[in-house]
């Protein structure tokens, strides 16, 4: 049997599944530039000067590294008053260590504080790591800050998307919003590509464009063409939010729901040591969101969760592997299961015991493009 890890939480686990019961091991071409080459990029390329903001928009492991050498190039250049932030709830206890491993000075900050604290810098440099979104399509910088700081902007997007099927990997109408939006700032902008074992690229640019110029390098990277299989398994682990919530883990199974044909399975693992939290899935599940009238909400936090639910709940049996309340989950119309081998033992019995899935470990940084169909 091959020994196959996937995310799930801060740990993996392992999927003990035959070689005769795999389609596709699915994962992105993701390759790891050395330390060396990460500093002579950021050196050569960041505008340091006093009054200097450095923002992380999400919180991954890499920034640590990009966050150190900016704060060394700053000590060499004498300039003392470079202050470091990451967007954050309060800090997981992995994010704790890692900050303390990589021996940076970064302080949290939350989303009504973001605008003031940018408007209080003459300098001001934005930090992200790019993935897949069902709503923008992709996320980094632009898309990050429309979510947290653009809340009738949110709305109007909102409006766009209801009733759609999840659109990662596409370049629509939300995400020239967002550039739009984001070219407003006057900043400087590090995008980052990275799994879990390392950065791939690193691109530094002025405002949106630099967005752009990072979503094509990123598509070619991670786009994977496979055929659709019956089943799937989708997990993700590469920055420290991925699993975070069930919304977080939601974003992972629509990036790559396409995978597996209408009326099929797809096991997704969401650990969700952060429990539902606190936007439209906790409201709906504990009663207190009305589905006949989501088309007269304002946007809050995962509510484009709901629509997709209740398009693609209809075409694939859902399973979730995760420490979520089963009470929970079922009133989103999702199986839930405690250990991955139920997940494996259910497939088997629907499909047969040659029924082959695909595996895809990194659905956040992962689109398959559909090769063709199994018979």
């Amino acid at each position: 049997m091959p020994e196959i890890w996937l995310g799930y939480g801060d740990s993996e686990i392992i999927l003990d599944i035959k070689y005769e019961n795999i389609l596709n091991i699915i994962s992105p071409n993701i390759n790891k530039m050395d330390l060396d080459a990460i500093r002579t990029n950021i050196n050569n390329k960041v505008k340091l000067q006093e009054s200097t903001l450095i923002l992380v928009t999400t919180p991954f492991p890499q920034m640590t590294v990009i966050i150190k050498i900016i704060q060394e190039l700053a000590i060499e250049l004498k300039i003392d008053s470079v202050i470091a932030y990451v967007l954050s709830k309060p800090f997981s206890l992995r994010l704790r260590q890692d900050i303390s491993k990589g021996a940076i000075d970064v302080t949290r900050i939350t989303s009504d504080e973001i605008m003031d604290k940018m408007s209080s810098y003459k300098n001001i440099i934005l930090i992200d790591k790019i993935e897949y979104d069902p709503i923008f399509g992709f996320t980094g910088i632009p898309p990050k800050l429309v979510k947290e700081c653009y809340p009738q902007v949110m709305n109007e997007i909102y409006a766009s998307i209801l009733g759609e099927l999840p659109n990662p990997g596409q370049s629509g109408e939300a995400l020239k919003i967002s550039m739009e939006m984001s070219s407003k700032i006057n900043c400087q902008m590090i995008h980052v590509i990275a799994d879990n074992t390392g950065i791939d690229t690193l691109y530094i640019g002025d405002n949106s464009q630099s967005f752009a110029n990072i979503i094509d390098i990123f598509k070619e990277k991670t786009t994977v063409p496979s055929e659709v299989s019956k089943s799937a398994f989708i997990s993700g682990n590469s920055t420290y939010l991925t699993q975070m919530t069930l919304g977080d883990s939601l974003n992972l199974l629509w990036n790559n729901y396409q995978s597996v044909m209408d009326g099929g399975t797809i096991v997704l693992l969401s650990e969700n040591k952060g429990g539902i939290n606190e936007g439209a899935l906790l409201k709906y599940v504990e009663g207190r969101l009305d589905l006949n009238g989501l088309d007269k909400h304002n946007y809050i936090n995962e509510l484009e969760h709901i629509n997709y639910l209740q398009l693609l709940n209809k075409r694939f049996e859902i399973v979730l592997i995760s420490t979520l309340p089963q009470i929970y989950i079922n009133k989103l119309g999702i199986k839930s299961v405690s250990k991955i081998r139920d997940g494996l033992d259910g497939i088997i019995k629907r499909y047969g015991k040659f029924s082959k899935s695909n595996i895809i470990p990194n659905s956040e940084i992962t689109m398959v493009s559909k090769k063709s169909s199994l018979d």
